[in-house]
């Protein structure tokens, strides 16, 4: 089940996330093959364990509120933001195809049964979720892909020029965004969370 696996790195990928000839997102379901295929069903008990706490839930409902989807449209308006849009889609990074994506796993979460879990609320779900990432071979075909596929490789080292940097950091330079993030971490979405779980699952974390 897909959303015990990527529920919330879909999230983060949505406000930052990679696309080229082989489309990005193609590239995105490589590694969560890897991680279905060797950990998928670790990840669905961990998920079933999760949605049995009231914190957790909150963060999930949260998610499907008016007042989530206005924060994201406030947060699409940035003059920062959209400039960071800008700088992906020079990539081909389709950032819909992550949102709808996540839009359609957060409708399918609905409880299930139990695991060894470190807490109760959303960033320890991360936490434990990432400790079951087999990182060994998502490390491996990252390797791969930055050896053999030119336009992943120019991506990723765009994601890693001073451009991006300067970019990326006036958005988190914003007030407003910076005020949208504390709205998020209010709710249990911690943006720092989602973003190593990003690294994780292309082997990097």
């Amino acid at each position: 089940m897909k959303v015990a696996v990527v529920l919330l790195a879909v999230l983060a990928l949505g406000f930052s996330a990679p696309q080229p000839r082989k489309l990005f997102h193609e590239h995105f379901d490589d590694f969560m093959n890897i991680i279905f295929e060797e950990a998928g069903d670790d990840l669905d008990h961990l998920f079933e364990h999760y949605i049995e706490f009231e914190e957790f839930r909150a963060s999930l409902d949260y998610v499907q509120t008016t007042n989530f989807k206005e924060l994201v449209y406030e947060m699409e308006s940035l003059p920062e933001f959209k400039a960071v849009v800008e700088f992906l889609e020079n990539d081909n990074i389709d950032i819909l195809f992550f949102i709808d994506m996540f839009n359609e796993l957060v409708e399918q979460a609905v409880p299930r049964t139990r695991h060894t879990i470190s807490g109760t609320n959303l960033s320890a779900f991360i936490t434990d979720a990432i400790a079951e990432f087999p990182k060994a071979k998502l490390q491996a075909l990252f390797d791969q892909k930055m050896a053999e596929e030119e336009e992943f490789r120019t991506a990723i080292d765009n994601l890693q020029s001073e451009e991006w940097d300067n970019v990326w950091s006036a958005l988190w330079e914003n007030e407003t965004f910076q005020k949208e993030v504390q709205t998020l971490a209010d709710n249990g979405i911690e943006m720092h969370m989602l973003l190593d779980e990003i690294m994780a699952v292309f082997g990097q974390n």
